[in-house]
């Protein structure tokens, strides 16, 4: 135990450090800088719980869920051809090149060409369950 310090403070500072640590753990300051990111996505989709859909999906939940399969919302055909989740791989393709991922997807984006970018608004996506 650090000189000064009482056997009951010495416990309470290492579950502050410890909180501390989490708080700014790099997943967690991904989704912060994702959460900044994500300002140019909120333009079509929402992502708070019980938000109707906007120009494009609610995207609250929607991480490991299935792929165009957001209930009340219409998907184009090019989107509901795809398989799987919507898993950290599935989304880093979409959104690095939605026309690639989904020829003749109606999503109007040019792409988010910047992997860190990316991987930030994936694991903000990650924090909205």
């Amino acid at each position: 135990m650090a000189a000064g310090m009482t056997s009951s403070a010495f416990p309470l500072r290492a579950v502050v450090a410890m909180l501390s640590a989490l708080a700014h753990s790099p997943s967690a300051l991904a989704a912060d800088r994702g959460e900044s990111a994500f300002v140019q996505c909120a333009a079509c989709h929402p992502a708070a719980a019980g938000q109707p859909h906007g120009v494009g999906p609610n995207l609250h939940g929607r991480f490991g869920q299935p792929i165009a399969g957001t209930p009340g919302f219409v998907f184009s055909r090019a989107l509901r051809k795809r398989q799987g989740v919507w898993s950290e791989a599935e989304l880093d393709r979409w959104l690095a090149d939605p026309q690639a991922y989904a020829p003749g997807t109606k999503m109007a984006y040019a792409g988010m060409k910047d992997p860190a970018r990316r991987r930030a608004v994936i694991e903000y996506l990650k924090t909205l369950r």
